[in-house]
């Protein structure tokens, strides 16, 4: 590690160098049951995707060992689910509106600045988050979620093939989904714990709950809070 950072003018054994928080691990996801089940039939998920394992905070290098369990788990779950069940019918509508959805961008024919959605979550909620600006980040996410062509139009020339503009565009939406996700829970959890400290309510709360943010209708997402005794 010290001589890859000496080739980028970094020295890490004789001068000081900035250092900086990174995303590493996300600790929320998917709700999912002990056998990896989701809400959705026939979806399951495992490992990093899936928030609850490790609660507010996680122990180093567990990673790995938790994709690996809990995939084993899943594998085997899918395998006895899958046999003799017929296959599931797939709607060609909704199919197609997903397709157009994603290929929009190629068809408005010019590059357009692509906003980044890093800066505002990296600021307002990292592991310290102060209330208001946090509400802010989630405004800003909800309007990036939007299919703005403004906002979010790429890859205009190039067609599909090693099409760099239009894979950042695509990356925003799902980057933008996530940051919405994080700020809007951070908001629900009244609390600091673990990793999470809000810096306007510094101590846990005197309840455990989790908190769960899921699709409703056209109105837009729901969330709300389950308590553990």
């Amino acid at each position: 590690m010290v001589e890859r950072c000496r080739d980028f003018g970094y020295d890490l054994a004789r001068a000081p160098v900035e250092v900086g928080p990174t995303t590493h691990f996300m600790m929320g996801g998917i709700a999912i049951d002990s056998a990896c089940h989701t809400d959705l039939e026939g979806l399951f998920a495992a490992g990093e995707d899936t928030g609850g394992v490790h609660g507010a905070n996680r122990l180093g290098g567990n990673g790995v060992a938790e994709s690996t369990v809990f995939g084993g788990i899943a594998g085997d779950v899918m395998a006895d689910w899958v046999a003799g069940r017929p296959r599931l019918r797939v709607s060609r509508s909704a199919v197609d509106a997903a397709a157009r959805r994603v290929l929009a961008p190629l068809e408005r024919g010019r590059r357009a600045r692509l906003r980044s959605a890093g800066a505002a979550p990296r600021r307002d909620v990292g592991p310290r988050r102060p209330d208001p600006e946090r509400r802010g980040t989630e405004d800003r996410a909800r309007r990036d979620r939007g299919d703005r062509p403004a906002r979010g139009g790429g890859g205009g020339a190039g067609g599909q093939e090693y099409n760099l503009a239009w894979q950042d565009w695509l990356n925003l939406r799902n980057q933008a989904t996530a940051a919405w996700l994080i700020a809007r829970s951070a908001l629900e959890r009244a609390e600091s714990r673990g990793s999470h400290h809000r810096s306007d309510l510094p101590t846990p709360a005197p309840n455990l709950y989790n908190v769960y943010v899921r699709a409703e209708d056209k109105a837009g997402p729901g969330c709300g809070r389950n308590r553990c005794a």
